[in-house]
Protein backbone atom coordinates (compact mmCIF):
# COMPACT_ATOMS: atom_id res chain seq x y z
CA UNK A 1 0.00 0.00 0.00
CA UNK A 2 1.32 3.49 -0.95
CA UNK A 3 1.18 6.19 1.66
CA UNK A 4 1.51 9.80 0.43
CA UNK A 5 3.28 11.72 3.22
CA UNK A 6 2.55 15.03 1.44
CA UNK A 7 -1.14 15.29 0.59
CA UNK A 8 -1.81 17.53 -2.44
CA UNK A 9 -3.53 20.16 -0.32
CA UNK A 10 -0.30 20.77 1.64
CA UNK A 11 2.03 21.16 -1.37
CA UNK A 12 1.16 24.83 -2.19
CA UNK A 13 1.68 25.84 1.44
CA UNK A 14 4.99 24.00 1.63
CA UNK A 15 6.18 25.67 -1.59
CA UNK A 16 5.25 29.08 -0.20
CA UNK A 17 7.16 28.35 3.00
CA UNK A 18 10.20 27.18 1.04
CA UNK A 19 10.18 30.36 -1.10
CA UNK A 20 9.87 32.54 2.01
CA UNK A 21 12.78 30.75 3.68
CA UNK A 22 14.96 31.12 0.59
CA UNK A 23 14.13 34.84 0.41
CA UNK A 24 14.94 35.33 4.09
CA UNK A 25 18.22 33.49 3.65
CA UNK A 26 19.19 35.75 0.72
CA UNK A 27 18.43 38.85 2.80
CA UNK A 28 20.40 37.51 5.76
CA UNK A 29 23.42 36.92 3.54
CA UNK A 30 23.72 40.68 3.05
CA UNK A 31 23.60 40.30 -0.71
CA UNK A 32 22.08 43.58 -1.90
CA UNK A 33 21.97 42.87 -5.60
CA UNK A 34 23.53 41.08 -8.50
CA UNK A 35 26.95 39.48 -8.43
CA UNK A 36 28.96 39.25 -11.63
CA UNK A 37 29.16 35.80 -13.13
CA UNK A 38 32.47 34.48 -14.48
CA UNK A 39 34.00 36.83 -17.06
CA UNK A 40 36.85 36.30 -19.50
CA UNK A 41 40.29 36.99 -18.01
CA UNK A 42 42.85 38.95 -20.00
CA UNK A 43 46.32 40.28 -19.31
CA UNK A 44 47.04 43.99 -19.62
CA UNK A 45 50.29 45.88 -19.13
CA UNK A 46 50.95 49.30 -17.64
CA UNK A 47 54.67 49.95 -17.85
CA UNK A 48 56.28 46.99 -16.04
CA UNK A 49 53.05 45.97 -14.28
CA UNK A 50 51.34 42.82 -15.62
CA UNK A 51 47.74 42.51 -14.56
CA UNK A 52 45.22 39.72 -14.91
CA UNK A 53 41.87 41.43 -15.15
CA UNK A 54 38.29 40.48 -15.81
CA UNK A 55 36.91 41.81 -19.08
CA UNK A 56 33.58 43.66 -18.86
CA UNK A 57 32.68 44.34 -22.49
CA UNK A 58 28.91 43.73 -22.58
CA UNK A 59 26.12 45.99 -21.36
CA UNK A 60 25.26 43.61 -18.51
CA UNK A 61 28.84 42.98 -17.36
CA UNK A 62 29.53 46.74 -17.37
CA UNK A 63 26.34 47.44 -15.38
CA UNK A 64 27.16 44.89 -12.67
CA UNK A 65 30.90 45.55 -12.57
CA UNK A 66 32.41 44.70 -9.18
CA UNK A 67 29.13 44.99 -7.24
CA UNK A 68 28.81 42.89 -4.08
CA UNK A 69 32.39 41.64 -4.15
CA UNK A 70 33.96 41.45 -0.70
CA UNK A 71 37.56 41.51 -1.90
CA UNK A 72 39.75 41.90 -4.93
CA UNK A 73 43.19 40.31 -5.22
CA UNK A 74 46.17 42.71 -5.15
CA UNK A 75 47.00 42.70 -8.86
CA UNK A 76 43.51 41.88 -10.09
CA UNK A 77 40.90 44.23 -11.44
CA UNK A 78 38.20 44.75 -14.01
CA UNK A 79 38.66 46.35 -17.42
CA UNK A 80 35.55 47.99 -18.83
CA UNK A 81 35.57 48.32 -22.63
CA UNK A 82 32.91 50.72 -23.88
CA UNK A 83 31.29 50.79 -27.32
CA UNK A 84 32.73 54.20 -28.17
CA UNK A 85 35.08 56.80 -26.78
CA UNK A 86 33.08 59.45 -24.92
CA UNK A 87 32.80 60.84 -21.41
CA UNK A 88 32.35 57.70 -19.32
CA UNK A 89 31.29 57.80 -15.67
CA UNK A 90 31.32 55.24 -12.87
CA UNK A 91 29.72 54.98 -9.44
CA UNK A 92 29.92 52.63 -6.48
CA UNK A 93 26.32 51.57 -5.86
CA UNK A 94 26.31 48.11 -4.19
CA UNK A 95 30.11 48.00 -4.32
CA UNK A 96 31.60 46.82 -1.03
CA UNK A 97 35.29 47.69 -1.51
CA UNK A 98 37.03 51.02 -2.13
CA UNK A 99 38.39 51.22 -5.67
CA UNK A 100 40.33 53.48 -7.99
CA UNK A 101 39.45 53.80 -11.65
CA UNK A 102 41.75 54.82 -14.47
CA UNK A 103 39.94 56.15 -17.53
CA UNK A 104 41.79 55.73 -20.83
CA UNK A 105 41.22 56.66 -24.48
CA UNK A 106 41.12 54.44 -27.59
CA UNK A 107 44.90 54.03 -27.53
CA UNK A 108 44.96 53.13 -23.83
CA UNK A 109 46.39 56.49 -22.73
CA UNK A 110 45.26 57.18 -19.17
CA UNK A 111 43.24 60.40 -18.98
CA UNK A 112 42.76 60.48 -15.21
CA UNK A 113 42.56 58.28 -12.11
CA UNK A 114 39.72 58.72 -9.63
CA UNK A 115 39.33 57.45 -6.04
CA UNK A 116 35.94 55.84 -5.41
CA UNK A 117 34.47 55.04 -2.01
CA UNK A 118 32.44 51.87 -1.43
CA UNK A 119 28.66 52.19 -1.30
CA UNK A 120 28.47 55.82 -2.43
CA UNK A 121 26.45 57.24 -5.28
CA UNK A 122 29.09 59.84 -6.17
CA UNK A 123 29.71 59.96 -9.91
CA UNK A 124 33.32 59.77 -11.18
CA UNK A 125 33.89 60.74 -14.81
CA UNK A 126 36.65 60.65 -17.38
CA UNK A 127 38.36 63.94 -18.19
CA UNK A 128 37.98 63.36 -21.90
CA UNK A 129 36.70 60.75 -24.32
CA UNK A 130 37.36 57.39 -22.67
CA UNK A 131 36.96 53.98 -24.25
CA UNK A 132 38.41 52.07 -21.27
CA UNK A 133 38.06 52.12 -17.51
CA UNK A 134 40.30 49.98 -15.32
CA UNK A 135 39.11 49.43 -11.74
CA UNK A 136 41.67 48.33 -9.16
CA UNK A 137 41.90 48.32 -5.36
CA UNK A 138 42.11 51.77 -3.73
CA UNK A 139 45.58 53.35 -4.10
CA UNK A 140 46.84 50.65 -6.49
CA UNK A 141 47.74 53.28 -9.10
CA UNK A 142 49.28 55.81 -6.69
CA UNK A 143 51.45 53.16 -4.98
CA UNK A 144 52.98 52.41 -8.38
CA UNK A 145 53.11 56.04 -9.51
CA UNK A 146 50.78 55.31 -12.43
CA UNK A 147 48.69 58.20 -13.71
CA UNK A 148 47.62 60.40 -16.59
CA UNK A 149 49.65 59.99 -19.74
CA UNK A 150 50.74 56.41 -19.14
CA UNK A 151 49.49 53.63 -21.42
CA UNK A 152 47.33 50.62 -20.60
CA UNK A 153 48.31 47.99 -23.17
CA UNK A 154 45.21 45.94 -23.99
CA UNK A 155 45.10 42.98 -26.40
CA UNK A 156 43.40 44.04 -29.64
CA UNK A 157 40.96 41.13 -29.31
CA UNK A 158 39.69 42.59 -26.02
CA UNK A 159 38.78 45.94 -27.56
CA UNK A 160 35.55 44.60 -29.08
CA UNK A 161 32.55 45.60 -27.00
CA UNK A 162 29.05 44.25 -27.36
Amino acid sequence: MYFDPYPKRLVPGMLGLLIALLGASACASGNAGPVQGPLPQIQVLIGEEKLNVELANTDLSRQIGLMNRKKLAENAGMLFVFKRAETQCMWMKNTLIDLDVAFADDQGKILNVEHMTAGTSDVHCAKGNARLALEMNRNWFSKRKIGAGQIIQVPESAMASQ
